[in-house]
């Protein structure tokens, strides 16, 4: 029984110190390479908007595909 107490107790830990880590490199990409993390933290929503909420988010990326090809032909 010990055994298991100490197995979900390293767990546990493991789980909060690999949270912490993720949070530490979030807060660095934001100090020193702001535009990629940004980018990225806005492609991770939008992941989680498309597999929560699939219409809403597929119009999503329609729009942002739409302005992205509408901006490259400006240039």
């Amino acid at each position: 029984m010990a055994r298991v107490i100490l197995t979900i107790i390293a767990l546990v830990l493991a789980i909060t110190v690999i949270k912490a880590a993720i949070i530490a490199l979030v807060v660095a990409g934001l100090i020193f390479r702001t535009q990629q993390t940004i980018g990225l933290l806005a492609i991770g929503g939008l992941a989680t908007l498309v597999g929560a909420y699939p219409p809403i988010g597929l119009g999503l990326v329609a729009v942002l595909i739409i302005a992205a090809v509408a901006r490259a032909v400006r240039n």
